[in-house]
């Protein structure tokens, strides 16, 4: 209730929020970060609600995360924050369902954090993450928890292939994309999948390369349909990678909510619509990411949107002669709009989906680019900001959460200057984004966003072992999980690793490999120093690595930086006789560009080395940090 000057008992709540104030200052911490958040009113502004009805002027009122009342002249608590809505449009936070936030799509190393700013920066609320493990998801949540690194709410993948499908050919190992060819795998590595707790299985059906490189396998409909029931049974939605007629009703049989990137080499046909009708299979056609790229413009508000970095690569392309379309990328863009249309007029659920991380593809600002799309094919631009908000909440089956604007729904909200449900390129007018009620610092965040500096991240100091073989489980002393990969390609090396246990002096890491057939081919261990070697390690207190080796072959060692990129990882040579040696690694040794920083290390590779086709292995054992 609005109280005015009179004098009255004071609302639970306010009790509620000063006292949580009082123990915060007891207990030495900020107020701030311990505080109730405060209900805020958004007055006077044009709802448009996400279900497609026509925009009205409304009050839209929250407290902590969920809206609360909708309507005019809502009555707030004493102390609620005004934000004054008039000439603008308050609509229900942006979906992306389909994106990849380590990678930035220009040349530049990952950064989560400005991945994450990018889309709030964009009214983008939720966001589908596909660039994950398994063991990244529990600490990428925890680093993204209230009062950590701003985000959207993160829909986090784990991904599944087919042995020399797409997704399994980038030298990530097969621990990074789970690999699949019966019903009988596929259960096998659903429970591993599921003891994750993802929101989303990604799997990676379609190995058509769009005709411009040789086609890469695709799952069967058994073995997809096995994933679907598992994943289904815990409730969790999958979406495939999806891009020909054939595979697309393949995904449809298996009961797949979505199919993502779209059908791209025929027209879709009765059947296919047949089956997304009678299976509820929705459409991700990613257009952002198949659009033409060689003579691609951008509209203002787009491009005063975009980082600095990405306006510096289009500026850099558009001063050259316009380059020539591939006739196969012409074909296949005709085709997918006019799939786009037709699954309009058939009435099929379509949802927005970027692929964004991809090369060219900018987080955040193409998303609003794929809702323009639509646009420019049959959609209104209220139904496209349906699409973008409702739909894709259905598509995720989070459309009781969000997606819509009505009392009981979670607060992700965006306020827009301008009508973007009668003219959508005022969605790049973002003038306040709240998620889950919290109100985002877009100062802040575009300040980071553009600013060279990587994200802050967690640290955490490193205490000397990382390997000694103390644990029976298969992890590491740091508690994560050493996982294999090699150089990329459908013919690169396999790795294999072992524990086996030595009476006299424990567990060690046994590598063997089989080298693959291109040129210096490698295969490698990947010892993460945190988690899923999301987060930091601190290894500044000491002066090297160190371990005790065996082996015949050739080797190197190197450390994962944050805020270096893979060609310019700090190494060094080792090398391993047929008896047991310690092996000493100083920093003062690593080669790289610029210096070590052994404050950012986020993984350890132990690399071997040898001829296309030649066999080798490596025993190591008592890995650590040495002073």
């Amino acid at each position: 209730m609005c109280f005015g000057a009179q004098v009255v008992k004071m609302p639970r709540v306010s009790l509620i929020r000063r006292l949580a104030t009082i123990l915060a200052v007891a207990l030495g911490m900020s107020a701030a970060s311990a505080e109730i958040p405060r209900a805020t009113l958004i007055h006077n502004a044009r709802v448009f609600d996400g279900t497609g009805a026509p925009a009205v002027v409304e009050d839209v009122l929250i407290e902590g995360d969920r809206i609360v009342a909708v309507g005019r002249n809502v009555k707030r608590p004493h102390g609620t924050r005004v934000i004054d809505g008039r000439g603008m449009t308050l609509i229900p936070g942006l979906h992306d369902l389909h994106t990849h936030l380590r990678a930035p799509a220009f040349d530049a190393p990952d950064d989560f954090g400005k991945a994450y700013a990018a889309y709030l920066l964009a009214g983008v609320t939720t966001v589908n993450d596909y660039s994950l493990s398994g063991e990244m998801i529990a600490p990428v949540r925890d680093m993204t928890k209230p009062g950590g690194i701003a985000a959207p709410h993160l829909e986090l993948a784990v991904r599944i292939g087919v042995p020399g499908g797409h997704g399994t050919e980038f030298g990530w190992g097969d621990f990074f994309t789970l690999q699949v060819s019966t019903p009988r795998s596929a259960h096998l590595a659903m429970k591993k999948a599921l003891a994750y707790r993802p929101d989303v299985i990604k799997v990676f059906a379609d190995g058509w390369r769009y005709g411009r490189d040789p086609d890469l396998n695709s799952i069967n409909e058994d073995t997809l349909a096995a994933i679907v029931a598992d994943a289904h049974a815990a409730g969790i939605p999958v979406i495939t990678h999806t891009v020909t007629l054939r595979e697309a009703k393949i995904a449809a049989l298996a009961g797949v909510d979505s199919v993502g990137h779209g059908v791209g080499d025929a027209p879709v046909d009765a059947e296919l619509i047949d089956l997304m009708k009678k299976n509820r299979m929705a459409y991700i056609a990613t257009l952002a990411t198949y659009e033409p790229q060689e003579n691609r413009t951008f509209m203002p508000g787009e491009w005063a949107s975009m980082r600095p970095a990405e306006r510096a690569r289009e500026e850099a392309r558009m001063a050259k002669p316009l380059e020539t379309i591939a006739a196969y990328d012409s074909k296949r863009w005709a085709i997918m709009q006019g799939n786009i249309r037709a699954l309009k007029a058939a009435g099929i659920r379509i949802g927005i989906g970027t692929d964004a991380g991809i090369t060219g593809t900018y987080h955040g600002s193409s998303t609003i680019r794929e809702i323009r799309w639509l646009t420019q094919l049959g959609f209104t631009p209220a139904e496209a900001l349906v699409a973008a908000t409702s739909t894709s909440a259905g598509i995720m089956g989070l459309d009781k959460v969000e997606g819509t604007i009505k009392p009981g729904m979670r607060a992700d909200l965006v306020l827009v200057a301008g009508k973007p449900d009668e003219k959508i390129e005022d969605l790049y007018n973002v003038r306040h984004v709240w998620v889950a009620g919290r109100h985002q610092d877009l100062i802040a965040l575009r300040k980071l966003a553009d600013g060279p500096t990587p994200t802050p991240m967690p640290v955490t100091k490193m205490a000397g072992p990382i390997d000694t073989g103390a644990r029976s489980d298969g992890r590491t002393d740091l508690d994560t999980l050493p996982v294999e990969s090699s150089e990329s390609g459908t013919d690169a090396s396999k790795i294999l690793f072992a524990r086996p246990v030595d009476p006299r002096s424990g567990r060690k890491l046994m590598l063997t490999a089989r080298m693959g057939a291109r040129a210096k081919p490698f295969a490698q261990l990947i010892v993460p120093l945190t988690k899923g070697a999301v987060t930091l390690a601190d290894a500044s207190a000491f002066t090297g690595v160190a371990f005790d080796a065996r082996g015949s072959g050739r080797y190197s060692l190197a450390f994962d930086t944050y805020g270096v990129q893979p060609d310019d990882w700090f190494h060094a040579n080792f090398e391993a006789g047929e008896s047991v040696q310690e092996v000493r690694v100083p920093f003062s040794a690593l080669q790289g560009q610029g210096a070590f920083d052994p404050k950012s290390l986020r993984s350890l590779m132990i690399r071997l080395h040898g001829d296309p086709g030649a066999t080798t292995w490596l025993e190591i054992g008592n890995l650590r940090f040495y002073r």
